[in-house]
């Protein structure tokens, strides 16, 4: 979840950082005004709001084509650090 990263990444910098989200219809009316097309604005909420999403599910796909295996989100964080300061 985005609020996971966020916090994830305010910890390898040492801050307290907090993803504040929009409420469901600013989220749609700003998604609108960009030009986001209605479908895909709907497919955006049934995936990430309602949950058709499965996110859990661990593939090989990062190790088989960079022959390593992959880091957390926690590592990778730590690892570029200075990128965000």
């Amino acid at each position: 979840m985005p609020a996971d990263r966020v916090r994830i990444l305010g910890a390898a910098l040492g801050r307290d950082l907090r993803a504040v989200g929009l409420e469901h219809e600013e989220t749609r009316a700003e998604m609108g005004a960009a030009g986001v097309p209605k479908p895909y604005v709907d497919a955006f909420f049934g995936f990430f709001v309602d949950g058709t999403l499965d996110e859990s599910v661990v593939l090989p796909t990062v190790e088989l084509v960079t022959g390593r295996a992959p880091r957390t989100f926690a590592r990778w964080a730590r690892d570029h650090m200075d990128a965000f300061r």
